[in-house]
């Protein structure tokens, strides 16, 4: 909380200050959103990061304060600072710069950007952030975790075209990332991998293509072609495959491996090609109802992460109360999950040399493959409080397969076939 006090104190000053600037400024603007939100589940392991048995506040809190100003003729900028958990680290919340770019509008219908934005994966990708602006307590993980990053530094280049009743959009964008990919061990092998979560920084090189269309009663429609190069950003390769190697002491046993130089394929880097298609359209007045679905497909190395995630949901807008209900799912495809099982499951003989730390880092290889096997069900309620404010409550149960590197295994064993009931409340706010 002592992180927190400071970004508070920012958050409450930040309407007061901007109120106060004088009137040679009214071409900037200071706003600001945040949520408040404490997610329980009826597990002793983790799940996303920070849900278990005893409540936290981490998955759903986050802090922002945006400036934007007119610097020009056709000229903005918008900065916007951001506090919320750390991406590399488990432990700590850390201030950030989520956007910082600038603006050029050379004609009412083309829109050119440069420098920090958000990539225009998803259909609620730039309010992703922003508790208020949907009703869930949270956007679907099995679907808004499908992009290597969200965030990107570069440019995007919009045109635009009136539609009938609606407008419809081309956007083209190109950038870079540094991003941090988690990985949980549970067990880990005495001497050479600990038992627990790790971070390695990658390089994502990321662009695509993304159609939009936005009507009349808020109906929106996006499809978007999205490639990305992902690198290690220590300069190592990628392994393609784990692969079967036998041991200079004895021979006769075999067993997996996941290191350089033990003579299995290597790559550079894995390359992402993710096709999405959304959409949230009123369906009768007052019922409206969304999907999206993203195929996402690796070549290269044979071990990646090629998947298909989505969700449906419905919601009904009753006086100030918006309940909904949503399925959501995200599944490796099913060579991975084949893998995934021979390789948990392996085992060599006691009798074999070293046979413990064996069994063992066939488990470490294991969890290092990010498998996903998994479905959730969700019904909750928002509540409006103020066209800027809004409470929620949710309950989600989420049904693993599998396996899901969503969740953080207890030592020894393993989360298949299992259920995670979460239940979640959530305060979200803008100004």
């Amino acid at each position: 909380m002592r992180t927190l006090k400071p970004f508070l104190r920012l958050l409450a000053a930040a309407p007061l200050a901007a109120g106060a600037l004088p009137s040679v400024a009214d071409d900037i603007s200071v706003s600001g959103f945040g949520t408040l939100g404490y997610a329980v589940s009826n597990r002793p392991y983790i799940y996303q990061r920070f849900i278990d048995d005893r409540g936290t506040l981490n998955r759903d809190s986050v802090f922002a304060v945006q400036v934007d100003a007119r610097i020009a003729p056709r000229f903005t900028a918008t900065a916007q600072l951001k506090l919320a958990p750390d991406t590399a680290d488990d432990s700590r919340w850390l201030p950030k710069l989520a956007w910082g770019f600038v603006s050029w509008r050379p004609t009412d219908d083309w829109l050119l950007r440069v420098g920090k934005l958000r990539v225009p994966f998803y259909l609620n990708a730039e309010n992703m952030d922003v508790g208020v602006s949907f009703d869930y307590a949270r956007l679907p993980v099995e679907m808004y975790s499908l992009s290597p990053t969200s965030d990107f530094t570069g440019l995007a280049l919009a045109r635009s075209w009136d539609a009938g009743e609606g407008e419809l959009s081309l956007e083209g964008y190109w950038g870079k990332a540094r991003t941090y990919w988690r990985q949980y061990v549970r067990d880990g092998v005495p001497g050479f991998v600990e038992q627990g979560v790790a971070y390695g920084a990658l390089d994502v090189v990321a662009s695509g293509l993304v159609l939009t269309y936005r009507g009349q009663n808020a109906n929106a429609y996006r499809f978007g072609v999205h490639r990305a190069k992902v690198r290690l950003a220590s300069g190592d390769n990628w392994i393609d495959q784990p692969g079967l190697v036998s041991p200079p002491i004895a021979p006769w046993a075999t067993f997996y491996w996941m290191l350089p130089g033990a003579g299995l394929g290597e790559s550079r880097s894995e390359d992402f090609l993710v096709t999405t298609l959304g959409a949230d359209v009123e369906i009768v007045r007052g019922l409206r109802g969304a999907a999206e679905y993203a195929i996402r497909k690796e070549g290269d190395v044979e071990r990646g992460q090629s998947s298909r995630g989505g969700y449906v949901s419905l919601r009904k807008e009753i006086g100030r109360w918006t309940p909904y209900v949503y399925y959501a799912e995200l599944r490796s495809e099913g060579r991975l999950q084949r893998l995934y099982r021979t390789i948990d499951s392996y085992r060599v003989p006691s009798t074999v040399p070293l046979a413990g730390a064996i069994n063992a880092s066939q488990r470490v290889i294991a969890d290092e493959l990010a498998v996903y096997d998994q479905f959730s069900w969700s019904v909750g309620t928002s509540y409006s409080l103020s066209p800027t404010s809004k409470l929620k409550a949710e309950w989600m149960r989420t049904r693993v397969g599998t396996t899901s590197s969503f969740v953080d295994a207890p030592a020894g064993s393993s989360v298949r076939n299992q259920n995670i009931d979460v239940l979640s409340f959530s305060y979200s706010f803008m100004f």
